[in-house]
């Protein structure tokens, strides 16, 4: 099912941050949005898992789908470990599933851990396990790669690949390369208000090569 965002208003003490914003998103795959911090990025994120909503326009095609996000902080709970912070989201409360996660994010010996005994990639890590524990019909990944070293990474782009094919994933990332390796479109935007200024299909270019 297609998600399609129809000229969408969102507006901040009299700022615009959407306006009219119209935009097609495929049922599946991987949509990078690629542009400056501020230009409207996270609200849009926002307005599409329903945490806000649009002073007008509208979102259709989210009926029945359940949405996964990971936010640009971590937002972990400080009073519980790792692995209960990924077991919270389990539909049934499962400490085995909930540690192969951890195992899967590189984190198998740490899940006794609370997040203020992990350091902030380590904790990053942690958000990225509990938002694929959890699935979803679309899954919103705002820069979760960003306090991870190259070859984790690249771990991860690859775990975030594997485990979510039948999703829509819409990537948050300032590193074009990312953008470039991870999408089957790449979304340059600029704002406010949010923009589309080009749109790139560089899955194209691989399937050519």
């Amino acid at each position: 099912m297609k998600l399609t965002i129809q000229d969408a208003c969102k507006s901040y003490e009299g700022r615009p941050v959407l306006e009219q914003l119209c935009l097609a998103l495929p049922g599946k795959g991987t949509v990078c949005l690629f542009g400056p911090s501020g230009c409207g990025k996270t609200t849009l994120f926002n307005c599409i898992a329903g945490l806000e909503k649009l002073d007008s326009g509208a979102i259709l095609g989210m009926e029945g789908r359940r949405v996964a996000y990971m936010f640009q902080e971590d937002r972990l709970l400080p009073w519980i470990n790792a692995r209960e912070n990924v077991e919270v989201v389990l539909r049934h409360a499962d400490e085995k599933q909930a540690q192969k996660w951890l195992e899967a994010v590189g984190l198998g010996e740490d899940g006794d851990k609370r997040p203020s005994e992990l350091s902030g990639g380590m904790r990053q890590r942690v958000a990225l396990a509990r938002a694929l524990a959890f699935g979803g019909d679309v899954i919103l990944l705002d820069e979760p790669f960003r306090a991870l070293d190259p070859k984790t990474r690249l771990r991860m782009e690859a775990l975030v690949q594997e485990h979510s094919r039948e999703a829509l994933k819409l990537l948050v990332t300032h590193d074009r390369e990312e953008a470039q390796f991870l999408a089957d479109q790449i979304l340059y935007l600029e704002g406010p208000p949010l923009r589309i200024v080009r749109r790139e299909f560089p899955s194209d270019r691989r399937n050519d090569a």
